[in-house]
């Protein structure tokens, strides 16, 4: 089972690799997007946490727990799993869909920053817009699914 975490480093890794800075803000963003398309691809989610609706858009709280250190700044480290020590990161290649998607994603937005990915969020008819608009504390799947990429 993938874990929200586990969507960080991998997306960390990149970044990473890259040399690109990634904020807990964009981080959450990214993580989303991931969540969306690969839901809508395949009609599973992705992982079993749930997003909630937080002022600047969706936010897994577990990678806000983990990361909530690094504030605006960019992260320079890898979740750590709960001994302390392990870091998991996706084995893309055991899902060719998900490699696919987390590319992409990567790819479309990684020289975004967290306020630019925060407006993306914010769309109208987006899942972050209606949860905020009925005062839902967290995004419904249904929303997520039929939510339409902008940016």
């Amino acid at each position: 089972m993938v874990t929200a975490l586990n969507v960080a480093n991998s997306l960390l890794q990149r970044g990473f690799a890259e040399d690109i800075s990634i904020t807990p803000m964009k981080l959450q963003k990214l993580i989303y997007f991931v969540y969306r398309d690969y839901y809508q691809q395949t009609d599973v989610p992705l992982f079993s946490e749930r997003f909630e609706t937080w002022q600047y858009g969706p936010v897994v709280r577990s990678v806000y727990d983990r990361f909530k250190m690094f504030g605006g700044r960019h992260i320079t480290k890898y979740a750590f799993e709960s001994d302390g020590k392990t870091v998991y990161i996706i084995d893309e290649q055991a899902s060719k869909t998900l490699k696919i998607i987390i590319d992409n994603i990567w790819n479309k937005y990684k020289y975004y920053n967290g306020s630019s990915l925060s407006a993306i969020t914010h769309q109208d008819g987006g899942a972050w817009k209606k949860a905020n608009d009925t005062k839902s504390p967290i995004l419904r799947d249904d929303d997520i699914k039929t939510e339409v990429s902008v940016g």
